[in-house]
């Protein structure tokens, strides 16, 4: 009989309901408990899921069918969930970033490293075939050495206004880019020298720029924003560029090439991120849980290393301390040596 990994999910959010839903159906994974403080939301994954559900991830934690949990809370409450999943010596699937800060992010990771466990960080991008195509073209010997690179990620002001002051625009998207970049250059960012623009009161930046330098001599361009008009199409748009010594590879995510045409105007759908196919959720979401739990099942390692994971988080704390101070400022990486599989 195949064996089967049995999961929980601490977060049923936008992102956690959709864990709850792939992990549900996962033919590897049997899913075993749910967790949220919101009482509704609580009772409706559940009875969809067939599930206990629980208040406190203390209980979920206390299963002892239990071998791995999904993570899903808004950034700065991965802390206190994702420690106590560590010392409870559960595998974990924590959704990005990290962490709010680096300080935060070592704690997590030295609680993973001190218990045994493993830590996966949910990268989506690293599961998305176009940003892979993007990395394999922007391998050293198809692109030489990288002279420059550009990355732009846009929102919607709703977003930034269901978020307020839960989050920053560099942690909620930024991290995606910030990853990525460093991901496609084969190279840490070193320094940094940030401007953000902050006029629709909704508690975070509504737009921030960057020019960045590499630790391999490449220079690059960061523009993120989350005051476009709730009418931009998908509600986001994103594009990247890398221009290297021998070719140019580049990234244009302004729609997901499916549209729908009435007389109030044009719309579109996702078709990569996670898509509702034939009652499921499939595309890159589910590509990553699956990744989860079978490298989790076999031992194998995670696709991106804790390491690579941990390492986007500095960047991102050196972009809102050159923001806040106008200065450009240097990324400290003052952090312990990570094992290869997180």
């Amino acid at each position: 009989m195949r064996r089967t990994l049995k999961v929980g999910v601490i977060g049923l959010g936008f992102f956690g309901a959709r864990h709850a839903r792939v992990l549900a159906v996962h033919p590897a994974a049997e899913l075993v408990g749910v967790c949220d403080k919101d009482a509704a939301r609580l009772a409706e994954t559940a009875a969809i899921a067939g599930v206990p559900g629980f208040d406190d991830f203390s209980a979920l934690l206390a299963l002892p069918e239990l071998e791995a949990v999904s993570i899903c809370l808004p950034d700065r409450l991965h802390e206190a969930a994702a420690i106590a999943a560590a010392e409870a010596g559960k595998a974990i699937l924590l959704e990005k970033p990290l962490a709010h800060d680096a300080a935060t992010a070592r704690r997590i990771v030295d609680a993973v490293e001190a218990n045994g466990t493993r830590l996966m960080v949910g990268h989506i991008l690293r599961f998305d075939p176009r940003y892979v195509q993007v990395y394999h073209a922007a391998a050293p010997e198809r692109l030489g050495a990288p002279i420059h690179l550009r990355a732009k990620r846009s929102g919607i002001r709703s977003t930034a206004r269901r978020l307020g002051a839960s989050s920053s625009i560099l942690f909620y998207m930024g991290v995606h880019d910030v990853d990525a970049l460093q991901w496609i250059a084969r190279s840490r960012i070193a320094r940094v020298y940030a401007q953000k623009r902050d006029v629709l009161g909704n508690g975070n930046e509504d737009a921030l720029y960057a020019v960045v330098n590499f630790e391999n001599g490449a220079i690059g361009a960061i523009d993120y924003s989350w005051a476009w008009p709730d009418g931009l199409m998908n509600g986001f748009r994103a594009a990247l560029e890398v221009v290297g010594t021998r070719s140019a590879t580049y990234l244009n995510v302004a729609d997901q090439g499916f549209y729908t045409v009435d007389d109030d105007g044009t719309s579109g759908g996702d078709t990569h991120l996670w898509p509702e196919i034939n009652g499921r959720i499939a595309g890159d979401l589910a590509d990553e849980i699956d990744h989860f739990v079978t490298a989790t099942l076999s031992g194998a390692p995670y696709l991106q290393s804790c390491q690579e994971a941990f390492d986007a988080i500095p960047v991102l704390d050196a972009l809102a301390e050159s923001a806040r101070s106008g200065q450009p400022v240097e990324v400290c990486r003052q952090a312990p040596t990570l094992a290869p599989n997180g």
